[in-house]
């Protein structure tokens, strides 16, 4: 029976592919209708980004060529899968523009036209990188890219350059390609749109939001950072104006990827995108009408919003519909903001490009990022039309109202302790409006609301609803306002309600008993836990009494995960520590959630030096009756009267038990001939010995390793050498001993008579190691070197090593 592979049957593979859809379509058709919303209607709307980074050839260098010489040699890459988007990442280089083309094919031989886009320079928490930004390439498999410097001080090459292929949209292959059908087929059949029209917005523009556009939030990183607008920077992506209006979601969903996993941003670097069709899309995370830091003019993030276009500006004018979305975006931004679109803003540079680091620069309120930084961005059509969209946005701004509710508290705890128990909440209007605030469940039931007239209120919440408390849970504050005129807004808040303090998951402590004497043995002991839910915590050791009287450490910020924390047996003691008194003690784990809900849990353990400081001696014993290490003695050391016992074991199992009575505080001993409960000895091995204490204190215990060895060393040495009279011989030999770490070895030289003519005794080494020994041989003729050892059990060897050495 021959295998054949679809890889090698495109036809066959293809047709597999197909069958796919058509039956998992089926099959998806009647899952998937009642259950569009939730995590099947995610996975509907968000089909998985494909990035693949190709290195530049041989050491990542691209040759740059001058401004005159359009047509640089260019380097052609294989992708290894179908995209839709490229861009260019490399080390950041001198001063002065570079202008990177790239052109693609599908097939490797019909290619398109060369696309240009600069290469731009931004950062993000202090990592600065070079790039372009992702060109829209259409289907594509097959790359060219070349540079070309713009003048200044430019290198003759770009550096560390990597080439990052993006498949937004699930053509990289044609498997990727039928789940993508399948996907679209399932979307049709439950009702949920991958190309979303714009959220139902209550300010003025439409914005889609980032799970309407199929925003992958697995993809951050971290929490948003925050700072006060004072104004804004126009941008286009420079990624080329033939997408549809279907390719626009993946756009943005290629451009999100690219920044988050080929830039190592946190989040998509602009704050909103406008595609070339004038839908508004939200960019960064972390809140619209926040003053959310982006990564996206370098120097500048911080006290800016960033607007871009998607699409090539620099000789094809942006669209009506464009330049229409964008001042009805910059009227609410700075509506929101406070700010004057005809104004000016003062901004500190927080790096060194165009300005100096710590620079205080003045921009218009609304700029291009040309004036920020070295760039052709935002374009020059687009950048020339910046004073007419300022006059126009300063004109719409007179007829927006803006509404912001806001919380001194993202959450409550009204148990009543005094702590968080309510929320204050202010509406703010840009006009006098009529305004009501709607309380909603999470599942969307009104259970409160608050209503009034004029620009600005306070209203608190204290929990309620009616006369009844609610329960723990996350709730919506909707705010609408309609004034006068006629115009609307809104805005929301969620506030979370939680009384429950946190729980933990485990919390265990081991050993129970440990005896903190210096011993060497259960010298700490160590609490493990682990919280249902991220918190605060502390741990304190508390005595019998419930008083504190070691904080281990204070409150530190906790997840879910699992934590340790040690203690040495030592509390509070002045400006110092001290010993803890014998005693039984708790670890004290002390929780606290944001609502400032507490809850505590004890694990006991016993401070316990009744028993200590075991010893062996000798530690290796040898019960062969040759009077040699035939015993040991098993010492031990009591701080209070005691009963003991000593067992032995041998691989876990008892071998032979010891009862000593009760004996009082002091140094004990016991000696132990080898033998087993049944008479007889041991066999060769490595037993451990535990001695047990039972006191006023309860039971506690020491346990020591020893060796019985019975084995007798066995001798390795070569069988026979030449030298010559008066020469050094080195000559080698090893002692093997599975019980014994070391041996105690010597050798004699002997003639042919049988005389002594040299001895050595290089005493104790390492068993299984060779080592050398040297002789210089004063007459020629043969000598045997006859070698001889003794382990630590006083066991000798089996048979003595010997060489035969002639000499010459």
């Amino acid at each position: 029976m021959t295998r054949r592979s679809t890889a090698r049957h495109p036809r066959l593979r293809q047709a597999l592919a197909t069958t796919l859809v058509a039956v998992a379509a089926c099959l998806v058709a009647v899952w998937v209708a009642p259950r569009a919303s939730g995590t099947a209607a995610e996975w509907l709307r968000a089909p998985a980004v494909r990035l693949h980074t190709l290195k530049m050839p041989g050491d990542g260098t691209l040759a740059l060529t001058g401004p005159a010489a359009r047509a640089a040699a260019p380097v052609s890459l294989d992708a290894g899968m179908q995209f839709s988007m490229a861009g260019v990442v490399c080390d950041v280089p001198g001063a002065g523009a570079v202008t990177v083309r790239v052109r693609t094919s599908l097939d490797g031989s019909a290619w398109g036209p060369w696309m240009e886009t600069p290469l731009e320079v931004a950062d993000e928490a202090g990592v600065t990188r070079a790039f372009t930004d992702p060109l829209w390439t259409g289907a594509a498999r097959y790359v060219r890219v070349a540079a070309v410097a713009g003048g200044g001080s430019r290198p003759a090459a770009l550096k560390g350059v990597r080439l990052v292929t993006i498949d937004p949209a699930e053509d990289a292959d044609v498997v990727a390609r039928a789940v993508g059908a399948l996907r679209r087929t399932a979307a049709a059949v439950a009702g949920v749109s991958l190309v979303s029209p714009a959220s139902a917005a209550t300010s003025t523009p439409l914005i889609v939001a980032r799970a309407e556009w199929g925003a992958d939030e697995s993809l951050r990183s971290g929490s948003p950072s925050y700072a006060p607008v004072k104004m804004a920077f126009v941008h286009h992506t420079a990624s080329g104006n033939d997408y549809t209006p279907a390719d626009a979601p993946a756009l943005m969903r290629g451009v999100y990827a690219y920044h988050t996993k080929s830039l190592g941003w946190s989040d998509i670097g602009y704050n909103f995108l406008i595609d070339r069709f004038g839908t508004i899309y939200e960019g960064r995370y972390g809140g619209m009408g926040r003053g959310v830091i982006g990564a996206q003019v370098f120097g500048f993030n911080t006290g800016s919003t960033g607007i871009s276009v998607m699409g090539t500006f620099t000789e094809e004018a942006p669209p009506a519909q464009v330049v229409t979305a964008l001042e009805r975006l910059l009227a609410w931004k700075l509506s929101v903001h406070g700010l004057d679109p005809a104004g000016t803003a003062r901004l500190t540079c927080g790096a060194t490009e165009k300005f100096k680091s710590g620079e205080l620069v003045s921009f218009p309120v609304v700029a291009g990022h040309r004036d920020a930084n070295y760039t052709e961005c935002p374009g020059s059509r687009l950048y020339a039309l910046l004073p007419a969209i300022r006059t126009n946005v300063a004109r719409r701004v007179g007829t927006v109202v803006v509404a912001t509710l806001s919380a001194d508290t993202p959450l409550i705890s009204p148990n009543g302790d005094g702590l968080l128990d309510k929320a204050q909440l202010g509406v703010k209007i840009t006009t006098a409006a009529d305004w009501r605030v709607t309380l909603r469940s999470s599942g969307g039931r009104a259970l409160r609301s608050w209503s009034g007239q004029g620009a600005s209120a306070v209203v608190a919440w204290d929990g309620t609803s009616g006369d009844k408390r609610v329960t723990d849970g996350v709730y919506t504050l909707a705010l609408t306002a309609t004034s006068a005129a006629g115009a609307s807004a809104g805005a929301t808040r969620t506030i979370t309600v939680d009384t429950t303090a946190p729980r933990l998951t485990r919390a265990t402590a081991a050993p129970l008993t440990f005896s903190p004497n210096g011993d060497a043995r259960a010298e700490t002991a160590a609490l493990s836990y682990s919280p249902a839910e991220a918190c605060t915590v502390r741990v304190g050791i508390l005595d019998a009494r419930g008083d504190v009287r070691r904080w281990l450490h204070g409150w530190r910020a906790r997840g879910t995960g699992s934590y340790t924390v040690k203690w040495d047996g030592r509390v509070a003691a002045g400006d110092g520590l001290t010993a803890a008194p014998d005693g039984t003690y708790r670890f004290d784990v002390e929780r606290r959630d944001e609502a400032g809900n507490v809850a505590r849990k004890g694990v006991a353990v016993t401070v316990d030096r009744t028993l200590g400081f075991p010893t062996v001696v000798p530690a290796t014993l040898s019960p062969d009756g040759d009077g040699t290490s035939d015993q040991t003695t098993l010492g031990f050391r009591l701080t209070r009267r005691a009963a003991i016992t000593i067992s032995v074991r041998l691989n876990d199992e008892l071998v032979r038990s010891l009862n000593l009575g009760v004996l009082a505080a002091g140094a004990h001993a016991a000696t132990w001939d080898g033998k087993a409960g049944s008479g007889e000895y041991l066999a060769s091995g490595r037993p451990t010995f535990t001695v047990v204490a039972t006191s006023a204190l309860g039971k506690s215990s020491v346990s020591r390793g020893l060796v019985v060895d019975l084995y007798r060393p066995k001798l390795y040495a070569a069988a026979g050498k030449t030298t010559s009279v008066g020469t050094a011989t080195r000559l080698t030999f090893k002692v093997s001993d599975p019980y014994s770490s070391k041996a105690d070895v010597r050798f004699v030289v002997t003639d042919a008579k049988g005389r002594t003519v040299a001895s050595g005794h290089p005493g104790w080494r390492p068993t299984g190691e060779s080592f050398p020994i040297s002789w210089t041989p004063r007459s020629r003729g043969v000598f045997t070197v006859t070698y001889r050892a003794i382990d630590l059990g006083g066991n000798h060897e089996a048979s003595p090593a010997r060489t035969v050495v002639t000499v010459r």
